[in-house]
């Protein structure tokens, strides 16, 4: 006898939803700092001080996105 309520697929699916929009907003993100600096509104020095810090955090939400998406799998 199982006690445990089960998840429906609509459940599992909004999981999922967010991850994507987790990783669009990263996407975008990244691709308006890129044009920002492209533009020349945000000076290539600047940029470049900044881009481990970038890459760091672009690192933790690409983890953060896939950490989601695995235990929505659950």
């Amino acid at each position: 006898m199982n006690l445990e309520p089960q998840k429906t697929t609509s459940e599992i699916r909004n999981h999922g939803g967010l991850a994507r929009v987790l990783a669009s907003l990263t996407i975008l993100a990244l691709a308006v700092l890129t044009i920002l600096v492209v533009l020349e509104v945000i000076p290539r020095s600047a940029f470049t001080e900044m881009a481990s810090k970038t890459a760091m955090i672009a690192g933790v939400c690409v983890v953060s996105v896939l950490a989601i998406g695995l235990l929505s799998k659950r």
